[in-house]
């Protein structure tokens, strides 16, 4: 694709794998690029598969402002400066969290339960390790219960199952890749199933993704989709980057994402990818 320079009004970045380096750090080209397309007038959404609590501190750092697309699109929430408000939600239907309550209490596996912004788990020590790999990773705090058996009939906005890394050539049903097809065998077209981290299953609203969240933001603000570019480089990203006018995957990015984008850029997000394609896309730059 030949780069053709124009305006664009919003650009939503992905988190881990794409803005943010291996580190777990924006690059200062990265930075600054964001704060001029803020003074050309765009506004810079942050679209994670994380909860809206570790996703704004990364706007904090940034030094700017604006809304979150938060839980692989489930839910978005406005800038802080329009007090966070709750702009589109579609939670994970009771009957679909009751049953993996169920199963990860009879299987013994570590349940991420996400209410009102709030992560609970079963209080489990043998499972405590995968818990603080993944609060490590995105800084989410733990609520620890004894068990989790009172928000059975509550719809939560996504329940993740963390599980160990699939090894290549060894078939272990406990692991995270066998366990997405055992689920995507039993839940085809009824739930969304993500593979995100190698140690996360992600189960949301079957009309959830970042593509519908981006849409349902676009639409309050009044900016058509041609007006958007977003980045991405993960199978969770691609709806994301089919729908934007412009979808960015970074060199680094995993088969999913690049047949959804329009573009794949030659750098990575160790690279500064998001600063080094912006300079050739947008209109001013």
């Amino acid at each position: 694709m030949i780069p053709v320079k124009r305006r664009y009004r919003m650009v939503a970045l992905d988190l881990d794998g794409t803005l943010l380096n291996d580190a777990g750090q924006v690059s200062p080209d990265d930075a600054a690029a964001l704060h001029h397309m803020r003074e050309l007038g765009a506004l810079v959404v942050l679209a994670s598969g994380r909860m809206t609590p570790t996703i704004r501190p990364c706007y904090h750092r940034l030094g700017i402002d604006g809304p979150v697309l938060a839980y692989n699109g489930a839910m978005v929430r406005d800038s802080e400066e329009k007090g966070e408000a709750l702009l589109f939600e579609r939670a994970l239907p009771a009957r679909y969290a009751d049953w993996l309550l169920d199963y990860a209490d009879e299987r013994h596996f570590l349940l991420n339960y996400y209410l009102h912004d709030t992560l609970y788990a079963r209080d489990d020590p043998e499972l405590r390790r995968l818990a603080d790999l993944y609060a490590g990773r995105t800084g989410s705090v733990y609520h620890f219960l004894p068990s989790l058996e009172q928000f059975k009939g509550r719809d939560p906005t996504k329940v993740i199952i963390l599980a160990d890394p699939s090894l290549p050539g060894q078939f272990d049903p406990r692991r995270r890749d066998e366990l997405y097809d055992e689920f995507k065998a039993r839940w085809e077209g009824e739930v969304s199933i993500f593979k995100t981290n190698p140690e996360y299953l992600e189960f949301l609203n079957r009309e959830t993704d970042k593509g519908i969240g981006l849409q349902a933001l676009a639409e309050v603000y009044g900016v058509p989709r041609e007006d958007i570019i977003a980045f991405g480089d993960a199978g969770n990203d691609a709806p994301m980057l089919a729908w934007a006018g412009l979808g960015v995957a970074v060199a680094n990015a995993f088969p999913e994402a690049r047949a959804a984008a329009d573009y794949v850029a030659s750098c990575t997000n160790n690279e500064s990818a998001v600063a080094r394609t912006l300079a050739a896309f947008v209109e001013d730059f």
